[in-house]
């Protein structure tokens, strides 16, 4: 692991900045530094651990790391399951359910938390989606402010793990959904007539350099021409959707995989006078869908999470 500014530097080395300070200020003891440290080198060493192979492991294992959190449970309470376990005391979430509830049944708060003869903080968060209700607890050092982090896990949680929105009286969609829609609608007659459709995914290099140094409206203007210059290259019954600041897709109807890849074989990207760099991935589907989801890693290759392996 290595000691750099920032805690994600080429993928998943870890900053241990944070943690020499809390050490040398003894606000935390040498034993559960120790076990940190174990127990972060242990997953990033086993190649085959979910956190490799699970976007949803991959973020929230490290969102606990980042804020340093000594454990989290993510329960499905309506299920009874225990969903997503991380940190140094995986034998603590029956402590924790029943410390919850026989001390407090409110939608979020904290309380003194003492296992293993030592005194911690435990905080939690109740949501819910559509029919199931989850509980997000987090055991932190008994005097350490976690707000902040508590409201970023809460995030990456809400956007990579459920569909959407899971607040008790806020259901909201989210935009791939329309989406999704949108190109189910536009693919069901070409299927049904058990014609080719095919699937053109770009990704291209990080833009956050360039929107960071050059506002919202150089952001705008870069992904517009962007998709500019894509569309000369497609034809007249092709779509393209821009789902982020990297990601492109092209949806042909009627157009076999190989005619794509002919296509954007040599192809050179230049928006506001700068080189892209990208990866592409090409996918062809032939049968009648309900839904993109279970073809999703086969239309992106898993290319974005691949390529942040790529320097391991």
């Amino acid at each position: 692991m290595r000691t750099d500014k920032g805690l994600y530097f080429n993928f998943h080395h870890i900053d241990l900045t944070q943690l020499k300070e809390l050490y040398q200020k003894q606000e935390i003891d040498a034993e559960i530094v120790q076990s940190l440290l174990d127990y972060w080198r242990s997953r990033l060493n086993d190649k085959s651990d979910a956190l490799y192979s699970r976007y949803m492991e991959y973020y929230l294992f490290f969102e606990s790391v980042k804020s340093l959190f000594l454990s989290v449970f993510i329960f499905n309470e309506t299920s009874k399951q225990l969903e997503h376990s991380y940190g140094i005391f995986p034998t603590a979430s029956g402590q924790v359910l029943r410390r919850l509830d026989i001390a407090d049944h409110n939608d979020a708060g904290e309380l003194e938390f003492e296992f293993n003869a030592r005194s911690f903080r435990l905080h939690y968060l109740r949501q819910a989606f559509q029919e199931s209700h989850y509980l997000i607890t987090i055991i932190s050092l008994k005097n350490m402010n976690i707000t902040d982090n508590f409201n970023r896990f809460k995030s990456v949680f809400q956007r990579f793990y459920l569909p959407s929105s899971f607040e008790r009286n806020e259901r909201l969609l989210p935009m791939f959904i329309e989406t999704e829609n949108i190109i189910l609608d536009f693919i069901k007659a070409p299927l049904q007539e058990r014609q080719p459709v095919t699937f053109t995914y770009f990704y291209f290099e990080s833009m956050t350099k360039y929107f960071s140094l050059a506002g919202d409206n150089f952001a705008r203007e870069l992904l517009k021409e962007l998709d500019e210059d894509l569309r000369k290259h497609l034809k007249q019954q092709d779509r393209s959707f821009i789902l982020s600041t990297r990601e492109i897709l092209i949806v042909s109807p009627r157009c076999e995989k190989e005619h794509m890849e002919q296509r954007f074989r040599r192809v050179i990207f230049q928006a506001k006078s700068l080189l892209l760099s990208y990866q592409t991935q090409i996918y062809t589907i032939r049968e009648p869908i309900v839904s993109l989801y279970p073809h999703w890693d086969n239309i992106t290759g898993n290319v974005s999470y691949r390529s942040k392996i790529a320097n391991l």
